[in-house]
């Protein structure tokens, strides 16, 4: 979309919302990113984490008009559900709207979580009308709005377009369109503008390459259409290598680990997420040697677990 086009789409879409709703008209769904709150964080794990060190030595001093908004450098380990990402604004000018694509590169390192939430929808049957509604899923892109556009009349996330009621979101898209009075005023300094949800596989412990770039591209908007000047910094997240140990991939070497290796060697349990951490004995196998190692070393000062080897 060229800048004028996307200045000129965001102007006439503020106008009709002005025309047509008042500050207190928000679907009862909420933003998208109210639809569903993200897992709980594993111990160990930081999310949403940025270092202000990072920012400052990213180059992103405004320039002139210019705005900037900046994909945050963070890290997860391996089977991390629904972590966060962090955007942050810092701006001259006040900003009315935006539209932002965002794209995952290597995309089998990582996915957009989705989230899966119930809508009302009215099927063709006969009276009387109560039994015409009823309720089916359907999954979105999890997008966290940020305090500073979380009253904002219209925020969209959705995945590539032809998504239908199982969208993977491998490419996110967003929308967001303020009204009077919601604004963004000038920002200083940077502000979190939203929060992207991601998924990251069981990566195992032998691939080298373990950095997730993301691309975002955009344009923001003024309160009267005009486009703003945008300069947008990519993001990076780096995939940590496992927890020798940690078959059960909670961060943590503890008893339940021992009880996650039973389940998977006799009880046909899950697979650990990443079979290197299975392996503390590093004998490049998953086997019961595993589970007494993990035993002599919580409870009878054992060697502790060593990086292993199998896959």
């Amino acid at each position: 979309m060229k800048p004028k086009r996307a200045a000129f789409s965001l102007f006439i879409c503020f106008l009709f919302s002005f025309c047509l709703f008042s500050p207190n008209v928000v679907s009862e769904s909420g933003s998208i990113g109210q639809a569903g709150a993200p897992n709980q964080r594993p111990e160990g794990i930081e999310l949403g984490v940025y270092d202000p060190a990072y920012v400052q030595g990213s180059g992103s001093d405004l320039q002139g008009d210019s705005a900037d908004v900046l994909v945050v450098y963070t890290t997860a380990y391996p089977g991390s559900k629904d972590f966060l990402v962090t955007v942050l604004l810092k701006t001259p000018k006040t900003i009315a709207g935006f539209d932002f694509e965002i794209i995952i590169t290597p995309p089998d390192l990582a996915d957009f979580s989705t989230v899966r939430i119930y809508v009302d929808s009215m099927d063709t049957c006969p009276a009387p009308e109560d039994t015409c509604w009823y309720f089916f899923p359907i999954r979105e892109c999890l997008v966290v709005p940020g305090a500073v556009i979380e009253d904002w009349t219209f925020f969209e996330a959705h995945g590539a377009h032809g998504d239908t009621t199982l969208p993977d979101c491998d490419i996110l898209r967003l929308f967001g369109l303020a009204f009077l009075g919601t604004f963004i005023p000038p920002q200083p300094s940077y502000v979190t503008l939203f929060e992207f949800g991601v998924d990251v596989p069981c990566v195992p412990d032998s691939l080298t390459n373990r950095n997730v770039t993301f691309d975002i591209t955009g344009h923001l908007s003024d309160p009267f259409g005009e486009t703003v000047p945008l300069r947008a910094h990519p993001g990076e997240l780096t995939i940590w290598w496992s927890v020798p140990g940690d078959a059960s991939n909670d961060s943590l070497v503890d008893l339940g680990d021992v009880l996650f290796l039973i389940n998977y060697l006799y009880k046909n349990g899950p697979d650990p997420c990443v079979m290197e951490a299975a392996d503390p004995d590093a004998d490049c196998k998953v086997d019961l040697g595993d589970v007494l190692y993990l035993i002599n070393f919580l409870y009878r000062e054992g060697s502790p677990p060593e990086p292993g080897c199998a896959h």
